[in-house]
């Protein structure tokens, strides 16, 4: 069995939300420890175009926030290109979510442009802040507005195609992308939770623009993450399924298909014939952890690049 765990998680319910406010626009890139050092853009944010692996820093609601940007050699300016977002769990780094989730060798291939965001630190962890504003935040990150200024800056300095906008992460970083989805959907095409759950309180306010792509992976003994829910706080993955496949207008039930591979019993769900379609891979015992396995010879990030690649914000492309 390959899985790669992740030992720091979000346990409260509080630390969890936050809302959007103005951003402050500027670039200032720093070399990380598996990076190139770049020079600063213009003074409106824009950074100088550069290729491979590069930390790259933004001012973001009166505070310095960080990013790591990977541009494929085969990048051009003149053809716009997807990006896809990877967010870290709680108490993780981008540095760590690179390692864990590396999908370099996959952008090089496929073209497009990889985001792994820092979270800020709360209580001594770094976090996702997942919700708006309210009595019981904790967290006062305004990560909605950090991604979105991020995403100015990006389409800024690279052509983008805005469109294709993709989003996945990891335990507090799934539960991020369901948020980011609908606070920002007119940005965010699809998203690939893993090991994530949807808040109620996001349900509730969601506010879903387009047809929206998922594909998300979940075990059914993640004692961090409850197959089943958290009750008062997070959705089942049923019910996070059900409320995506409503909006997207499926009304049939879900295919499922048997798979085993790398010591892991799953069964995948399908759910098809809407204006998006959703997968679903729920590992039969798995705990809370990226899950690391094939199907049909196509390993964990393909899958999620495959699925999601296919979708722009007017549905199948």
């Amino acid at each position: 069995m390959r899985a790669i765990t992740f030992a720091l998680i979000a346990t409260s319910a509080a630390l969890t939300f936050t809302g959007c406010g103005a951003a402050e626009q500027t670039a200032d890139n720093t070399g990380g420890a598996d990076s190139e050092t770049s020079t600063a853009g213009d003074d409106t944010g824009t950074p100088e175009p550069v290729y491979g692996l590069s930390t790259q820093t933004l001012q973001h609601d009166e505070e310095t926030r960080e990013y790591l940007l990977y541009v494929p050699e085969s990048y051009e300016p003149t053809t716009p290109v997807p990006v896809m977002m990877s967010f870290h769990g709680f108490g993780g780094s981008a540095n760590e979510q690179l390692q864990m989730v590396d999908m370099r060798a996959l952008a090089d291939a496929e073209g497009f442009i990889l985001l792994y965001p820092q979270g800020t630190l709360l209580e001594g962890y770094s976090h996702w802040n997942t919700y708006l504003p309210g009595e019981d935040n904790k967290s006062e990150a305004d990560d909605f507005g950090f991604v979105d200024a991020m995403l100015d800056v990006i389409s800024a300095g690279y052509a983008i195609d805005t469109g294709r906008v993709y989003a996945t992460g990891f335990s507090n970083g799934g539960d991020f992308t369901y948020t980011l989805a609908c606070i920002l959907s007119d940005r965010i095409t699809g998203i690939a939770p893993v090991s994530g759950l949807m808040w109620m309180g996001t349900q509730r306010d969601c506010n879903l623009t387009h047809p929206t792509p998922m594909i998300s992976f979940h075990g059914t003994a993640d004692g961090d993450r409850p197959y089943e829910g958290w009750d008062g706080y997070l959705l089942s993955i049923e019910a996070s399924h059900q409320y995506l496949a409503a909006h997207n207008n499926i009304t049939a039930s879900p295919a499922m298909t048997p798979l085993s591979d790398s010591g892991f019993t799953i069964e995948r769900y399908d759910y098809e014939g809407g204006d998006a379609a959703i997968t679903h891979y729920k590992v039969l015992n798995g705990a809370h952890t990226w899950f690391s396995f094939s199907d049909d010879g196509v390993e964990t990030s393909s899958l999620i690049w495959r699925f999601l690649s296919q979708y722009d914000q007017d549905g199948l492309r």
